[in-house]
């Protein structure tokens, strides 16, 4: 099989705006929810785009990812991103880690969390849970 190296393809400030756009569409907000200034500069600049930012509020300090199901992942934007094309579109665990030149095993935790919270979002039984399928 052929694999591309698609990562380098992606611009990394688009796909920060991306992920801000759907993991945040209220806008981004630290963790006790007080929303983030307009014009307010970040905490801690070294892993740009993402940026971790200081509540003046609370003083929480919160990234893009905090709160969310890839709280502490340390991939760049576009790494997730195409992480989560491949999920959606069924590619092998081994192809994509191949792909993105990411490690195997947590690329396959990334996919158990994600998997775990559609299940939990998307089931039309809810949160149930109780091992009791079908009954």
């Amino acid at each position: 099989m052929l694999i591309f190296p698609i990562q380098h393809l992606l611009d990394e400030q688009a796909c920060y705006d991306w992920l801000v756009q759907t993991l945040h569409p209220d806008g981004l907000c630290c963790p006790n929810g007080h929303p983030l200034p307009e014009g307010q500069k970040p905490h801690d600049r070294h892993r740009a785009p993402v940026m971790d930012y200081r509540c003046h509020t609370c003083g929480a300090v919160y990234n893009l990812f905090t709160d969310t199901v890839f709280k502490g992942i340390r991939w760049p934007c576009r790494i997730v991103i195409l992480m989560l094309k491949g999920f959606v579109e069924g590619t092998p665990s081994k192809h994509l880690a191949q792909e993105l030149k990411v490690d195997r095993i947590q690329l396959m935790q990334w996919r158990h969390r994600v998997q775990a919270l559609l299940q939990e979002r998307l089931s039309p039984l809810g949160s149930a849970g109780s091992g009791d399928r079908g009954r």
